[in-house]
């Protein structure tokens, strides 16, 4: 397929997943579900088909083979200038529409990556006789559709629906599926765009990485006179001076080494993080727009007079009387308008100003919207990627992609301060208006650290924890929360996390008479 073929039918694809709106009820029937997870994964297959071709015509550096175009022309040539002005353009138009395409593909695989994720974590195929269980991602595409025999040979394995899962479907609506997450960006209310914003920042957050190579000044001495000459080492040997005494000789003088790292991020990878904000700032946007009147009413202290105001405001700002005026003497008679309008509702005086109850309401509310509001989607998504760590092993944070790809499976002491953002009256608003289910934990960050340390402690011990109530049984030990709470957030029984808890205390003490025996061999008792 050529180039033209290529970009029109990636053009063409993408198109048809945004006509089809993905809904959360195709979540409440297990049809619905089979329906929503089997198109997902098709797409994923086709989009990175359409991935692979783009990238083997040259579209991730479409800017290459124009390259050579310059704005500095021969006289000779003088007049062909406007024709070959021309058709640069015209490549440089149609070099951007290939970047632009790739970068949309790109997109649209992460967040089909983030839904099948999801719905991966939401159900499991299970046997009714035997109950054996398999996820998703275990079974082929086609055996999806067909119907997957159980090992057992008692028949098909049912679709269920768990209760424990660590994931947040509802985000799949909000997501870039097609690629568009600049449409989607734009249609975000201003606190939204705020905690966007914010949710990038936080997954951005790099740790300090190896050294991947390093750029020089150096000095050598060439036919009696000193040279400087800029050069890039890789990072294979750290012996800088004998290598550049092999290449330079005994006569070359370092002045200046700038080491150039590898930074891994939380989430690496930036369409991923991208896709990922765009979907808890829409499933927050849904929630505040149905709670914010419960909330204006207990924040504000008449916010039956702000409601007043702002419809007050929008009639005079469309008021338009039977006039010729010039736009200067439109919105003087606009602003008229607004303070006679307010004068007569009791709102504020003859000059507009308004009365102090009024301003100080108005204040609460953009700070609730500034700060409150947005907070709920960085509180969402902290909560969720801080439960994924806690709930599951690092063996299969490593291995699979689950909810989060692209997440590292450990993260730095610097790193996990990330989660220390949560704010305690989003929490509070969560749990009031809305069914969040979250606690807020003083430093979850230093939680999360104690996680890893014992996760590191048990290499190589054979364990083999409940991953969800070895999580609930860190959070009770290092955020001081009840062991019921804890045991209700990762659904698990208490029992369960008592065992997982006397488990994390006896590690690393001799289990065995023969072991403590030893121990004491050692010690000299």
């Amino acid at each position: 397929m050529n180039e033209s073929g290529l970009i029109a039918r990636s053009e063409r694809f993408l198109e048809s997943i945004k006509d089809r709106k993905v809904s959360l009820d195709d979540l409440k029937s297990v049809e619905g579900f089979i329906d929503l997870y089997t198109y997902l994964r098709g797409n994923l297959e086709e989009l990175q088909d359409l991935k692979e071709a783009m990238e083997l015509r040259g579209f991730k550096y479409p800017f290459r083979s124009i390259s050579g175009y310059s704005s500095q022309y021969s006289p000779e040539i003088a007049e062909d200038v406007h024709d070959i002005k021309r058709h640069a353009q015209y490549f440089r138009m149609k070099a951007s529409t290939k970047k632009n395409l790739l970068d949309r593909v790109n997109s649209a695989i992460s967040s089909h990556r983030i839904a099948l994720g999801n719905l991966e974590e939401y159900a499991l195929l299970r046997c009714p006789d035997c109950s054996r269980s398999l996820r998703l991602s275990e079974v082929e595409y086609q055996d999806v559709l067909d119907g997957v025999m159980c090992p057992c040979g008692s028949g098909m394995m049912e679709i269920e629906f768990s209760g424990s899962a660590i994931c947040r479907p509802e985000i799949i609506p909000h997501l870039p599926l097609s690629g568009d997450y600049m449409v989607k960006m734009s249609e975000l209310s201003l606190w939204a765009r705020k905690a966007f914003k914010k949710i990038m920042r936080l997954f951005k957050n790099e740790k300090k990485g190896a050294v991947r190579s390093a750029t020089l000044v150096i000095k050598v001495l060439e036919d009696g006179r000193w040279i400087r000459r800029r050069i890039t080492i890789d990072s294979d040997d750290d012996d800088y001076e004998r290598m550049l005494r092999q290449r330079y000789g005994p006569n070359v003088r370092i002045e200046l080494i700038q080491f150039h790292r590898k930074k891994s991020s939380i989430i690496n990878d930036r369409y991923t993080r991208t896709a990922l904000a765009l979907g808890y700032a829409g499933l927050s946007h849904d929630i505040i727009m149905d709670i914010k009147e419960r909330v204006y009413t207990e924040k504000l202290r008449d916010y039956d007079a702000v409601k007043r105001y702002r419809r007050i405001l929008f009639e005079a700002r469309t008021y338009s009387p039977d006039l010729r005026l010039s736009e200067e003497e439109l919105q003087e008679v606009r602003v008229q308008k607004m303070h006679a309008l307010l004068h007569e509702a009791g709102l504020g005086d003859a000059r507009g100003r308004l009365n102090r109850e009024l301003r100080e309401d108005l204040e609460v509310m953009e700070k609730v919207k500034r700060e409150l509001f947005r907070d709920v989607p960085v509180n969402l998504v902290l909560w969720d990627v801080a439960l994924y760590y806690l709930g599951t092993s690092l063996d299969r944070r490593s291995k699979h992609s689950g909810p989060f790809p692209n997440l590292r499976p450990v993260l730095d002491r610097s790193q996990v301060r990330t989660f220390d953002e949560l704010s305690r009256d989003a929490v509070d608003l969560l749990n009031t208006c809305w069914e969040g289910g979250m606690v807020y934990i003083d430093k979850l960050g230093d939680v999360l650290l104690k996680k890893f340390e014992i996760e590191d402690k048990m290499k190589g011990l054979h364990m083999k924890p409940n991953p969800l109530a070895f999580g609930a049984a860190v959070l009770h030990m290092e955020g001081e929360t009840d062991i019921e709470t804890c045991a209700e957030i990762f659904h698990v029984s208490v029992d369960e996390v008592v065992e997982e808890k006397r488990n994390i205390e006896n590690l690393g003490k001799p289990s065995t008479d023969r072991a403590k025996m030893f121990l004491n061999l050692i010690k000299g008792d």
